[in-house]
C-alpha cells in the first residue's frame, strides 16, 4: 500500500524544550514529505493580574517580539535543511482553538505536530494542556512528540 504524503504541516511552539523537539521533528517530516511547513505560536492576549502585578500590552508586545525572533530562528533552521516553503505565524488568540481548528482550516493543514506539553503541572491542572485539546478536537492528523531526534524516550 502506497503512503500518502502530508502536504502542509503545522507545528505549534511555546518556547519550551518539548516545542523545540517538535520543530526539529516537523522539519524532518516536512523534508521527507516535500511539504510546506508552518511554524506557529499563539499567545493569549489579556491584561491580567498576576502575583507580581499586571501584565500590560507593552509586556505582551515584548513577549511577541521574542516569539517572532524564535520562529524566525526555527524558519532559518528549516531553510538550512533544504525546505523551500516555510511560513511563520505569531499571533494573539486562544492557542487551543487556533492550533486545533482555525489555523488548520485557514492553511489547509493535514498534519499538526506538537510537543507533549509545554505547560507546568499547575497550568495543566488549571487549563488543561493545549496538546490534549488539539488531539481531541483537530480535524487533521496530530502527532505528539515524546521522543528525541533518535526516537529515544525523553528523560523525565
Amino acid at each position: 500500500m502506497a503512503s500518502i504524503p502530508y502536504n502542509r504541516i503545522l507545528v505549534g511552539i511555546d518556547g519550551s524544550k518539548q516545542a523545540k523537539r517538535a520543530v526539529l521533528k516537523a522539519i524532518a517530516s516536512a523534508k521527507r514529505n516535500d511539504a510546506e511547513l508552518i511554524i506557529a505560536t499563539v499567545m493569549r492576549q489579556s491584561a491580567t493580574k498576576t502575583s507580581f502585578g499586571y501584565i500590560d500590552q507593552e509586556m505582551l508586545d515584548e513577549v511577541k517580539t521574542e516569539f517572532e525572533e524564535l520562529v524566525a530562528k526555527y524558519k532559518q533552521a528549516a531553510l538550512d535543511e533544504g525546505l523551500k516553503n516555510v511560513e511563520t505565524i505569531v499571533k494573539y488568540g486562544n492557542p487551543k482553538t487556533e492550533l486545533a481548528n482555525t489555523l488548520p482550516l485557514e492553511k489547509g493543514v493535514d498534519l499538526i505536530i506538537l510537543g507533549a506539553t509545554g505547560a507546568n503541572v499547575v497550568e495543566r491542572m488549571m487549563m488543561g494542556s493545549t496538546a490534549s485539546y488539539v488531539v481531541a478536537n483537530a480535524a487533521s492528523d496530530v502527532l505528539i512528540i515524546r521522543t528525541n531526534q533518535a526516537n529515544e524516550p525523553l528523560k523525565r
